[in-house]
């Protein structure tokens, strides 16, 4: 005699494929793209990678990350005012990434480090751009 539990699997399996089905055929036009947008002619993309560690005293770690975040976010928000300051005449953040962790590799207790990098799209000033 035929047993029907392989039968009811494959017919449980297709009802949760087809289930599954309006999520994997929906549209993937409305989804951000995964590369930088295209840059205006005249501009090229700088990126700028910041690094640093504070020394992470007992206490509030959560507030110390905090902190720090919102040095690394003053330090890329002023990326920027130096290339305008030096070789831009133009300038905008066009992305950003930042990573946090700590970590206690020498022994002396634990460090609180972020790093991150900073993508702008930059139009040189005409004296430090390449003739074309």
């Amino acid at each position: 005699m035929m047993t029907t539990r392989p039968f009811i699997f494959a017919v449980l399996g297709l009802l949760l494929a087809g289930l599954a089905f309006p999520a994997l055929a929906q549209n993937l036009q409305n989804l951000p793209l995964r590369t930088p947008r295209q840059l205006p002619d005249g501009y090229i993309s700088v990126q700028s990678g910041i690094s640093f560690s504070y020394s992470l005293p007992d206490g509030d770690n959560e507030e110390q990350q905090e902190k720090a975040l919102k040095s690394f976010y003053k330090v890329a928000a002023s990326s920027c005012a130096t290339l305008l300051d030096t070789i831009a005449d133009s300038c905008e953040i066009s992305a950003m990434s930042s990573n946090t962790s700590t970590n206690n590799f020498d022994g002396r207790g634990p460090k609180l480090s972020v790093s991150g990098q900073v993508t702008m799209a930059v139009k040189l000033k005409p004296s430090t751009a390449s003739p074309k």
